[in-house]
């Protein structure tokens, strides 16, 4: 093997190993059930509350569907604890009182979430 042929050879062999050390170096990631403060300003939503399932299961639960003043269709993904949960039912017309919260899910990143310190039943839509 000449000289050009072992440089070009051993480039390779750097670049592959460069490559592969990079890739396996980890980031830091918070787990999905830390939420992050993103503004404490309390916020009050109406809308239809539906229960939200998707595939991994990274969500809530529960999401409030409501119209944006424009009549676009706008949905807000709803953290309920058990206790403000109870007695409340799903495809209900609701009024949410809470705090947006940023919540980070490996998959989906960093989502918006409505921490719910009440819900307060307007009327049953179904």
């Amino acid at each position: 093997m000449n000289r050009a042929m072992k440089i070009s050879a051993y480039a390779a062999a750097l670049m592959l190993g460069a490559t592969s050390a990079l890739a396996q170096t980890s980031t830091s990631v918070p787990p999905a059930s830390v939420t992050k403060p993103s503004s404490e300003q309390e916020v009050v939503y109406e809308g239809e509350l539906e229960t939200y399932l998707a595939v991994g299961g990274e969500t809530t639960g529960w999401r409030l569907r409501r119209r944006t003043p424009e009549g676009r269709r706008e949905f807000i993904e709803v953290l309920l604890t058990a206790e403000i949960a109870q007695g409340v039912r799903a495809n209900s017309r609701v009024q949410v009182r809470g705090t947006m919260k940023r919540r980070h899910y490996t998959e989906r990143g960093d989502v918006d979430v409505l921490v719910a310190k009440s819900v307060v039943e307007v009327a049953r839509t179904r």
